[in-house]
């Protein structure tokens, strides 16, 4: 009945500690219970070595104390030492593997929370982006109209007052109506010049996307280059145009100082969900060195727009650049 009783409060306690991990405390109690149970049942003390498992593998081993002293104070009992012993190299095993798994598990969680991170500031910076393209384009537009309603709509309203006076100054003073006519149609005529200038300001001054990465291939001095594209480039946003004419400029830079190529091939994959851009040569330096400042600044360009770039010297000279093209990342 007394090693019943034990066993009970022993396994009652046990749920309770597996249940709320931190009262290890608890540990004394069923020390105690064992030893006041050793008095009236000698086969009692064996029970101590539960206490000892599980108090290694909570990892609060200076919970042992009462049971090693009260295993001396019992007298040479070389059996239940061993046992204690074999249960506290159980307990030291588990609670290893156990803090290894922590450990694992809060090594995931803190990557998926720096994961998630870099993701929202990726949005946040793509977000960021396209309400400045987009106010940047509102201002210029305003502007525009702003030239032309001051401008040109003045020398307009001009040129139809005059025609207008000139008509009805016809048939009384033909000379002076003849006057009206030749201001009204010079104003007019500054005022289409007006118009004209202000269209030309709305064209870029340099070429962008597609068109940028056709020149450069054109204009490069060391060898001909060899441009192919496939896809449709009208969904690929200025910046990420930006980033993709980094990046031939670079492998451009590495091809003049580290190749000695006699062939460049540029190749431009757009497809729905990602833009590639690879730029292969056919011929290697032995001491070249492609892995440079430069090429870490493009990897982390590329990183932040959540694309990746990597380079291979091992069969000439190979850089690709995949961009994501996310509609909803805001890149179209």
């Amino acid at each position: 009945m007394a090693g019943l009783l034990l066993l009970l409060t022993l396994v009652i306690f046990m749920l309770f500690r597996a249940r709320f991990p931190r009262q290890t405390w608890t540990l004394l109690f069923d020390q105690f219970a064992a030893i006041g149970v050793s008095l009236l049942w000698p086969g009692g003390g064996y029970a101590l070595v539960l206490p000892v498992f599980e108090a290694v593998y909570w990892g609060t081993p200076y919970y042992v104390l009462p049971a090693l002293v009260a295993a001396v104070l019992a007298g040479p009992d070389g059996l239940l030492l061993l046992i204690m012993a074999q249960s506290a190299f159980a307990g030291a095993g588990l609670w290893g593997w156990r803090w290894q798994q922590e450990s694992t598990q809060r090594q995931m969680d803190e990557e998926r929370r720096r994961y998630y991170e870099a993701e929202n500031i990726q949005q946040e910076l793509l977000a960021a982006n396209a309400q400045v393209a987009r106010i940047a384009q509102l201002s210029e537009r305003s502007r525009i109209a702003h030239e032309i309603h001051d401008k040109a709509g003045h020398e307009v309203v001009a040129a139809y007052m005059s025609l207008q006076t000139a008509q009805s100054l016809w048939e009384e003073d033909a000379g002076q109506a003849q006057e009206l006519l030749d201001a009204g149609l010079l104003r007019l005529e500054h005022g289409i010049e007006q118009i004209r200038e202000a269209a030309r300001d709305m064209a870029p001054n340099t070429e962008i996307g597609i068109h940028s990465l056709r020149r450069l291939c054109e204009e490069f001095p060391k060898c001909h280059v060899n441009f192919i594209s496939c896809g449709d480039p009208s969904k690929i946003s200025v910046f990420l145009w930006a980033v993709l004419e980094t990046c031939l400029k670079e492998a451009f830079t590495n091809i003049l100082r580290h190749s000695d190529a006699q062939q460049v091939t540029v190749t431009l994959d757009m497809t729905p969900h990602i833009i590639r851009l690879c730029v292969e040569n056919d011929g290697v330096k032995k001491d070249a060195r492609p892995a440079g400042i430069g090429l870490r600044s493009l990897q982390q360009r590329a990183q932040a727009v959540g694309g990746n770039l990597s380079v291979d010297v091992s069969d000439g000279f190979r850089l690709v650049c995949v961009l994501p093209l996310n509609q909803k990342g805001g890149y179209g």
